[in-house]
């Protein structure tokens, strides 16, 4: 055998071991460390009797390239009393990440799919009763627990939050001049995914308060998300082949909320 049939026969061995080794099932793989991720939200609020509508904004970049994720949400909030509040909203977002956009492409690699551009409708459902904690220094504090169901049409992926909340209030007379909050939210996978909780947020942010009608401040956030078995890396590799992949991120944030009465 001579040099050049050896060199092209080794070269074929490796090739086909590289084709066989894309070709083989592949779970997404995630960095053994927190990443940092970015956020923004820009909120209107109306005031019309018991009823309380609102538009949001909200942008975000994540994951490893900080792929950018936009939606807009519109609805209204309907205050039952003093203490409880519903609400229904429509969501429209592009750049959400699915466990079954992870598949195989047409060179038979393993990737995530371009969600940038693709609009996904989802129905939130939210009720959120509150209470004033007296017995806590200073007496401006109050805890909530907001009961969020959110349903995605395209996905068909139902996900209840349970939101806890603490808050505390820096008062001038009867008037805040900001607010401190702590908030955790565990998300709920209904009907989807190998584990039941899908994401997991840890909150703190503060607003300040420079006008009645505008308040505006910075939130930071650690954030955890299973991504779980994919249809297409079940189809390849058989139902009985699983993963479990973990996502961590620190998010930093910044809100602006607008209130016309």
């Amino acid at each position: 055998m001579t040099k050049t049939t050896a060199s092209l026969l080794a070269g074929a061995v490796l090739l086909s071991s590289a084709l066989t080794a894309s070709a083989a099932p592949q779970p997404p793989t995630a960095s053994n460390r927190r990443i940092t991720e970015y956020e923004a939200a820009e909120r209107l609020v109306l005031k019309l009797g018991p009823l309380d509508p609102l538009a949001e904004f909200a942008e975000r970049w994540q994951y490893g390239p900080l792929l950018p994720y936009r939606s807009f949400m519109t609805g209204s909030y309907y205050r039952v009393e003093r203490h409880l509040k519903v609400g229904a909203f429509y969501r429209l977002q592009y750049g959400a990440r699915h466990d079954n956009d992870w598949f195989r492409d047409n060179q038979r690699l393993w990737a995530w799919a371009d969600t940038t551009r693709r609009p996904e409708s989802v129905l939130v459902l939210d009720a959120t009763p509150r209470t004033d904690l007296k017995f806590l220094p200073g007496g401006s504090w109050v805890g909530s627990l907001k009961l969020r169901f959110e349903r995605n049409y395209f996905s068909a992926e139902n996900v209840l939050k349970l939101e806890p909340e603490l808050a505390w209030f820096w008062m001038s007379g009867l008037n805040p001049k900001g607010t401190v909050f702590l908030r955790y939210e565990t998300d709920l996978a209904l009907n989807f995914g190998n584990r039941t909780v899908w994401q997991r947020w840890w909150y703190l942010a503060a607003l300040w308060h420079p006008k009645p009608w505008l308040s505006l401040g910075p939130s930071i956030a650690l954030r955890d998300e299973n991504w779980s078995t994919s249809s297409s890396f079940s189809s390849i590799a058989g139902p009985n082949a699983s993963y479990s992949v973990l996502h961590r991120s620190l998010v930093a944030g910044f809100t602006v909320v607008a209130r016309l009465r």
